[in-house]
């Protein structure tokens, strides 16, 4: 009797330690960020982008990935949530979905809110060492909003995917 108590009791204690709570599990990622399970590489939820368009920027990010191993995402909501900024929003979805190497940090997240009109190019501290906040800055101003004031959304972020990959090459 003892020993099948003892058994069961251990059984449990090795059942608890090998239970882990991962950065990515439901109860852990605040309700407002958008789940990315299959880690898709352009989460379009504003649907500005046909499907070929979005095929096509993610068929660009994989090669890319291949290429460096630099991570890029892109996520297009129809808003922010309440009393957050676009920056801090980004952030927190880039580091809730992993985008980078642990190792490198060496991820980027281009976050667009249509509604609300802001985009955001977050930047793992790895990434930041060769794409500064500023050059984020400058590739939104004149290589993104020119083509979104036309509703051109996928050449403004093409081009903008082109111009990361030339600076973080």
């Amino acid at each position: 009797m003892r020993l099948k108590f003892f058994f069961q009791l251990t059984m449990v204690c090795i059942l608890f330690l090998n239970c882990k709570e991962t950065k990515t599990d439901i109860e852990t990622v605040p309700s407002y960020i958008p789940l990315n399970p299959s880690q898709e590489r352009v989460v379009d939820l504003a649907n500005l982008f046909s499907n070929a368009e979005s095929d096509s920027l993610a068929y660009k990010i994989i090669g890319y990935e291949k290429r460096t191993t630099n991570q890029i995402a892109i996520l297009t909501i129809d808003s922010l949530p309440p009393n957050t900024t676009i920056q801090h929003f980004g952030t927190e979805v880039g580091e809730n979905w992993g985008v980078g190497t642990k190792e490198k940090d060496n991820g980027l997240l281009i976050t667009i809110s249509n509604h609300d009109r802001k985009i955001a190019i977050s930047t793992g501290i790895g990434t930041e060492q060769t794409i500064s906040d500023y050059e984020c800055k400058v590739i939104i101003d004149s290589i993104m909003i020119p083509p979104f004031r036309t509703n051109n959304y996928y050449k403004g972020v093409d081009k903008a995917l082109d111009s990361i990959m030339l600076l973080w090459d």
